[in-house]
């Protein structure tokens, strides 16, 4: 008989506007029905990454962030992905395909020579923004996903949205459990992240201690971008949950 964890979360509920507030809920979830879904886990600044190059602004930014990135990867994505395979939970992995020359095996519908902007405001923006070159020169052309949360055993690694919907549906997967960077930017709209998801069909959870935002020095001691990005999906994209509450969960279960 299938087993079913019984998944605490919550949803910031907007109506009526003149009161909105958080609301709970408990989704009862068939495991083999249920995925933990490891978002853009890069390795700039990890033991087994490109090292943080100062003069670019890339990856998850600023040093702050990266830092952070590195802890929740070993401290709670990890253990998150542990737990579901010890409960028999799919595991999916989504990167960017900026990093399709470190993986030659995977499909790829990368067109690096329309990667340039035409001379002009907009490369000197993003010379202004990212570090002049960026794309060839930064970190940013020799990352991977940092061992650390990388597949195991047949778990795939996918670069787009219709690889991972394909994946999904074959095996009958209707709930994503997201765990990932960054919380206001890739984790929302990116490739196989919660928006696409969303728009074909599937419950998007999550795990918001599982992830951070691009924080500028600035931002980063109140974690604004990560909060933001947070709001977001709970209101207009799905429900969060906790490392905790997983694994409450999956131990309920056993």
């Amino acid at each position: 008989m299938s087993r079913k964890i019984r998944l605490s979360t919550r949803y910031y509920r907007a109506l009526p506007v003149d009161r909105p507030g958080y609301e709970d809920e408990v989704f009862e979830l068939r495991v083999e029905q249920t995925a933990l879904v490891g978002m853009h886990c890069w390795n700039i600044g990890c033991a087994d990454g490109p090292a943080v190059d100062v003069d670019f602004c890339v990856g998850m930014g600023w040093p702050q962030a990266t830092a952070e990135a590195s802890r929740i990867m070993g401290e709670v994505i990890r253990p998150a992905m542990d737990l579901a395979r010890s409960a028999d939970m799919p595991v999916c992995h989504v990167e960017s395909d900026w990093m399709d020359g470190q993986y030659p095996e995977l499909p790829s519908r990368r067109h690096r020579e329309q990667e340039g902007f035409p001379p002009g405001r907009a490369e000197e923006m993003l010379a202004r923004a990212h570090g002049r070159d960026y794309l060839e020169r930064s970190p940013l052309a020799h990352m991977r996903r940092a061992k650390i949360v990388s597949p195991q055993g047949d778990e795939p690694l996918l670069f787009y949205t219709d690889q991972l919907d394909e994946y999904l549906k074959a095996r009958g997967i209707g709930t994503l459990i997201y765990a990932g960077f960054a919380t206001d930017m890739c984790v929302l709209g990116a490739e196989g992240a919660a928006r696409p998801m969303l728009g074909l069909g599937y419950r998007c959870i999550l795990m918001r201690d599982a992830t951070v935002g691009v924080e500028t020095p600035e931002s980063f001691p109140e974690r604004l971008a990560t909060r933001h990005g947070i709001h977001r999906f709970e209101w207009q994209v799905g429900h969060s949950t906790t490392f905790a509450q997983f694994a409450s969960a999956v131990a309920a279960a056993r």
